[in-house]
């Protein structure tokens, strides 16, 4: 094992495995990367004493914010700095800080009720504005550095762009830039997807505020985030933050995640960086050796780009060579033991990728051993084909959802050719087309409505009984780039019942 193995906390061990499952919940291998949905990373033993450590005392917390402003502006090169209860809360507090200063009257007026806008870029609109429209901004896109001359000025609060768009945005962020700077619109750049590097090119480059996650690769407290960049917007950010009766109150950060985020920082900057690119290049070549032992398997590595700072591995196959389907394979994984889990918005249907941020080396083998069974492996035998028997459901249906708190009467207009269907959703303000089968009395149909900036996911589950459709629906958002299961199911299921009109 490695001094960087050592240094990195465990978490498929015993103590691990020993408090999850006490609770029901047997632990994953993560291949996913640093997704919130799977705990983003582990801090490091280091981090995990520093922590410990300060909870064995008190400090004042506006004393304890003035050190680690002062010392994230040595280590970054940024004017000041705070640590937040996230890069999402960092993206709040940001905007207040752009709204308000630390003009008590102002700050008590938050949120407002949409007097003020944040510009972002039309191409770049991520899953996370509600952290923009909660401080009671509207949200403007533009697609042209010019457009903002077309907007009165004194509405606008600030320029919001993502890091890892930045580079493929129709938006050059040089005109964004020098436009912000000249009507003195304050610039922030959300990097919470994207690995610190400092000195950083944004700040350098006319950006006044910058985000990053402090439960992401640096491995610090998931429940962390920072906010960098001009020293009187990051204080007034921090003011319109706990530990004051601001409205960021509930985005609290305890003193422990504080110190626990800087030292995650600090070792990051000062070689932490470089050492977990050497760990993830000997895990991706431990994956390789063993998904090429196999014959019939490709293997590309994935080298860091502007969306991922961190190099990945893809294996892929031939269906005449295995009939294996990546789904299949991913539900196989998930459900197996260890409990090896993929992300589900990378995959094709004969490709696998895989993250290593998370890995071990001794998972890393683990990992490639099975995804490498799991495609090899004989087939079984085939299921029987569906039965041909089929409800018929064209026509007009009037849909009841009940939600675990209020309810909402949809529509469908379905068509259908055997046990194929399609046709319209109709929901309570948006429709948009649906589609899927009903074999024998039981129906699956998948729909997606427009939104803003999200798209509305629906996956209807239901019997056909006595002339009425009864069942659950999985419900969701997600974005065309990140249309995995995941997402498309993240906001729990429904109980919906539906009538002939």
């Amino acid at each position: 094992m490695s001094l960087d193995d050592c240094e990195r906390a465990p978490h498929d061990g015993p103590a691990a495995g020993q408090v999850f499952r006490a609770l029901g919940v047997e632990p994953i291998v993560n291949c996913t990367g640093v997704r919130t949905s799977y705990g983003g990373c582990n801090p490091t033993r280091s981090v995990l004493a520093a922590m410990e450590a300060s909870g064995q005392g008190f400090v004042v917390l506006n004393e304890l914010a003035e050190a680690v402003g002062r010392k994230l502006a040595a280590l970054t090169g940024a004017e000041w700095g705070l640590v937040t209860a996230g890069s999402a809360a960092a993206v709040s507090q940001a905007i207040a800080a752009c709204v308000a200063g630390n003009d008590p009257e102002k700050m008590l007026k938050l949120p407002l009720r949409g007097e003020k806008v944040v510009i972002v870029a039309a191409d770049q609109r991520m899953a996370y504005e509600h952290a923009i429209r909660a401080v009671g901004c509207m949200v403007l896109p533009i697609g042209r550095a010019a457009d903002l001359d077309q907007r009165q000025i004194e509405k606008i609060a600030a320029i919001c762009v993502v890091a890892s768009d930045i580079p493929k945005s129709v938006l050059s962020f040089e005109q964004i830039a020098l436009r912000s700077k000249q009507l003195g619109i304050p610039l922030i750049v959300d990097g919470a997807g994207v690995a610190p590097r400092f000195p950083n090119v944004w700040l350098q480059n006319g950006a006044d505020l910058l985000i990053h996650s402090g439960g992401k690769y640096i491995s610090g407290p998931q429940s962390t985030g920072f906010l960098l960049g001009s020293e009187r917007l990051c204080r007034a950010a921090y003011l319109n933050g706990p530990p004051g009766q601001s409205f960021g109150r509930s985005m609290k950060v305890g003193k422990d995640e504080i110190i626990g985020a800087y030292v995650a920082l600090e070792q990051w900057v000062k070689g932490g960086a470089a050492r977990a690119m050497e760990r993830w290049r000997e895990c991706i070549s431990i994956m390789k050796r063993e998904f090429l032992s196999a014959p019939g398997l490709s293997v590309e590595e994935l080298e860091p780009d502007a969306a991922f700072c961190n190099p990945r591995i893809a294996v892929s196959w031939e269906v005449k060579s295995f009939s294996a389907n990546t789904d299949l394979i991913v539900k196989k994984l998930a459900s197996a033991r260890p409990r090896i889990v993929l992300h589900d918005c990378w995959q094709r249907p004969q490709r696998i990728v895989v993250d290593p941020t998370n890995l071990t080396k001794a998972e890393a083998e683990i990992v490639g051993r099975s995804i490498v069974h799991a495609i090899t492996e004989p087939p079984l035998a085939p299921a029987a084909p569906p039965e041909g028997a089929f409800e018929e459901l064209a026509g007009a249906w009037q849909v009841y959802i009940d939600f675990l708190h209020g309810s909402a009467v949809h529509a469908f207009m379905l068509r259908q050719d055997r046990q194929n269907i399609a046709g319209t959703h109709v929901g309570a303000e948006v429709s948009g087309n649906c589609r899927g089968n009903i074999i024998g009395s039981k129906l699956n149909l998948f729909s997606q409505l427009p939104g803003d900036p999200l798209g509305l996911d629906y996956e209807f589950e239901g019997t056909l009984r006595d002339g009425s459709l009864t069942g659950v629906v999985h419900l969701g958002a997600s974005a065309a780039k990140y249309s995995g299961l995941t997402f498309r199911r993240q906001f729990g299921q429904a109980s919906w019942r539906a009538e002939r009109t």
